[in-house]
């Protein structure tokens, strides 16, 4: 997920350096797809973690 991640990120940079804004538009939605995956899956493990252990 990180490699992806930052492939995106290159070309993102890449194509908004070279000017050619349409393909820097598909490249951030991307981005901005894989970092919403990243944060969903953060709050789910931050839950699973955080609840209440049972006591016998």
């Amino acid at each position: 997920m990180a490699l992806v991640c930052a492939f995106e990120t290159y070309f993102f940079n890449e194509c908004i350096l070279d000017g050619d804004y349409f393909f820097a538009i598909f490249w951030g939605l991307l981005l901005l797809r894989d970092i919403q995956r990243v944060y969903t899956l953060d709050k789910l493990l931050q839950t699973l973690t955080s609840t209440p252990k049972k006591k016998d």
